[in-house]
């Protein structure tokens, strides 16, 4: 099996340099609906659609597309159509653009016709569930474009930064819509649970599920980059930071303590990817670094949370809920890298990180 890199093409591509851009671009719309959520979580605003808030979302949005837009212009002339004009790699971010256009004119129909929504209901809202699937085939964009770049083998953090930024930004776009099981910031432990429906079911259900859903989101994020790179240092520290980073900006920082276990969890990854992973086989070592980085996530998490709190859940709850993390990074990453016929050692793998 070989990896999924793409085949040579000779239409009109665009460079590191200008995939950065988007990324950044694509950043700041996805860090601009982080504000907006800041605002209305943590800020006593009025519930209307002209915030300065939607306005930074919404400049996000004009900026990249202007961007995009001018990326297309430029290679204009030497493409035969204006569908080969665009870059590759950047059809899904020309699609997320007319999605989320259709999502904010949607929004501000909606708004006006249903109200406006002010707590989960808005994270289901119809027209802003199409603002995510357009940031997500926005930001999608670099990562495409440099996945299909068969040249392209980064080796410092600072060469890998569009992929990296793409992806970071479209897990944090995920975690956005999934806050309110937010594994980062849960309290849910702190409720006693007691065997039966009655007391505690609930809260420990919901508890379970947002480790889980947060595991998925950014263990996820991480072998998806495994998948097709050999990531330099830096990568997994910076993805799990920043996510950690905006998630608890919802919280308006009142609880710093939350950003101890991401940043733990990134060194983790990183000594895992760096001195131990590549001493093993390949499909060895992408299952242990999928099954021990969540481990080390949670466990920091549950530790930081006795500190400051008191764990109300069982210990077989609480530790089994560590493990079943543990598992779930495990079954992804069989997911994104299936056993191999011809598992070799990853220290000898070239890009992409998989083997053939």
């Amino acid at each position: 099996m070989t990896a999924d890199v793409g085949t040579p093409t000779t239409r009109i591509t665009t460079s590191a340099g200008e995939d950065l851009v988007t990324a950044l671009l694509a950043a700041w719309l996805t860090v601009g609906g982080f504000v907006d959520g800041f605002a209305h979580r943590n800020l006593d605003t009025p519930e209307t659609f002209f915030t300065p808030w939607h306005g930074i979302l919404y400049t996000g949005f004009i900026a990249v597309t202007g961007w995009v837009v001018w990326l297309i212009v430029r290679r204009r002339p030497r493409a035969q159509t204006l569908r080969e004009s665009v870059p590759v790699g950047y059809e899904t971010a020309v699609a997320g653009i007319l999605v989320f256009m259709a999502g904010g004119v949607g929004d501000g129909l909606w708004h006006s016709l249903f109200g406006i929504e002010v707590s989960i209901d808005a994270l289901l809202s119809p027209t802003h569930l199409l603002l995510l699937l357009g940031a997500l085939l926005i930001v999608s964009g670099p990562l495409r474009s440099r996945w299909q770049d068969v040249e392209y083998d980064p080796k410092r953090l600072d060469r890998f930064l569009p992929p990296v930024i793409a992806v970071t930004m479209g897990a944090a776009e995920l975690g956005f819509f999934f806050q309110y099981v937010d594994g980062l910031s849960t309290r849910f432990m702190q409720v006693p649970y007691l065997p039966g429906p009655e007391e505690g079911y609930f809260e420990l259900v919901a508890g379970l599920s947002s480790i889980l859903i947060t595991t998925v989101i950014l263990v996820g994020g991480l072998l998806l980059l495994l998948r097709r790179w050999t990531i330099p240092p830096g990568t997994a520290l910076v993805l799990f930071t920043v996510f950690g980073a905006l998630m608890e900006l919802l919280e308006g920082y009142d609880f710093p303590e939350d950003l101890i276990a991401p940043v733990i969890a990134g060194v983790a990854a990183e000594v895992m990817l760096f001195w131990v992973t590549p001493r093993l086989r390949q499909d060895v070592g992408v299952r242990l670094l999928a099954f021990v980085v969540p481990v080390v996530m949670w466990v920091t998490r549950f530790i930081v949370f006795e500190q400051f709190s008191d764990i109300a859940w069982p210990v077989s709850v609480w530790t089994g809920t560590i493990f079943f993390a543990g598992l779930a990074g495990v079954g992804l990453s069989i997911l994104s890298n299936p056993p191999s016929a011809h598992s070799v050692p990853v220290g000898e793998l070239t890009r992409p990180f998989r083997g053939s």
